[in-house]
Parts: structure tokens; sequence; C-alpha cells
């Protein structure tokens, strides 16, 4: 029995895919073009990251989830007019966070 269970290990355990880690991004040098060619998901995550990251810069913690959901839209807009310009500074064109 002992020796069917690690021939069935043996078999199975090759076949896994190692664990693949997410990229990180160096947000200070993440472009619009960047963000327009990234996965929604990923969009999205980057878009309450930014919120975030502004908004600890203007002293204030709060979180407005209708806001985040109008950003995407807002920053599709600027981002594709000023494909070159970072995210963060394209962020801090869309007003208060």
């Amino acid at each position: 029995m002992k020796t069917m269970l690690l021939a069935t290990l043996a078999l199975v355990l090759p076949l896994s895919a190692p664990a693949k880690a997410d990229p990180a991004y160096d947000m200070a040098t993440f472009t619009c073009q960047d963000w327009l060619d990234a996965s929604d998901d990923e969009r999205d995550l980057m878009l309450v990251w930014l919120r975030g990251y502004l908004g600890g810069h203007a002293g204030t913690s709060l979180y407005a989830p209708d806001g985040a959901r109008m950003d995407r839209g807002r920053m599709e807009t600027y981002c594709r007019g000023h494909l070159a310009i970072g995210v963060i500074s394209a962020m801090s064109q869309l007003g208060p966070h």
C-alpha cells in the first residue's frame, strides 16, 4: 500500500506547476500606457492603490467606493490622451482622493 501511494505521488507531483508569484510594479515609473495594457483586475487594484497613496499624501484615510468606481472611467479617458504620463501623476489630475 505504501509503495502504491509513493508511486501515485511520483506521478502526480511532477505534473503540478509551481506557484507563480504576481509581478511587482514600480508605480513611480508605471505609465498610463502600462495601465491601459494591464488586465481589468490589475487596473482596479492599481486604482485602489493609487487612491490610498494619494489620499495618504493628502492626509486623509477616507475611502469612497462610489468615487473609486468613477475613477476607472475618468482614468481611462485621461490616460488615452496622455499615454506617457505616470499613473500617479494621472490619478492626481483627476481630483480629490
